[in-house]
């Protein structure tokens, strides 16, 4: 359970920020289309790549995932808003490396732009976390 214990804790910080304060932040795809106004900026959360390696002969494994953060932004004033995104997204997480003690250290480690469909009136970021963790199979 470790890789979903983090990304729900991850979902769970998100939700809490005040500053900004994210319309949605969920698990699936968003499609800004569907989403009133009030709904952003938006957040959604998705699990990518890890590598995996063992830590010791009693099943005690170390796992480093990559966690995208892809937010949406509509509006006006999209470059400034995303950049402040950026910068709360990567203050609230960072806050705790230890993601409440469900991983061993966090980073932000790229920001990129992405396209979800057509565009305008909406800008989207991508953040990536890398996650280190342990865990145990049972």
């Amino acid at each position: 359970m470790a890789r979903e214990d983090i990304v729900s804790q991850i979902e769970t910080f998100l939700k809490e920020m005040k500053a900004p304060k994210l319309g949605k932040v969920q698990r699936d795809p968003i499609d800004p289309n569907e989403l009133p106004k009030t709904a952003f900026p938006a957040v959604f959360l998705e699990t990518t790549d890890e590598d995996i390696e063992d830590v010791s002969l009693d099943s005690l494994r170390r796992g480093e995932m990559l966690v995208n953060v892809i937010a949406v932004i509509g509006g006006k004033d999209r470059d400034r808003q995303r950049n402040i995104l950026v910068d709360a997204v990567e203050k609230k997480l960072l806050a705790d490396r230890t993601v409440n003690n469900t991983a061993t250290h966090i980073a932000l480690t790229g920001v990129e732009s992405v396209q979800l469909g057509e565009s305008a009136p909406y800008a989207s970021i991508r953040m990536v976390f890398n996650v280190k963790h342990h865990y145990k199979l049972t």
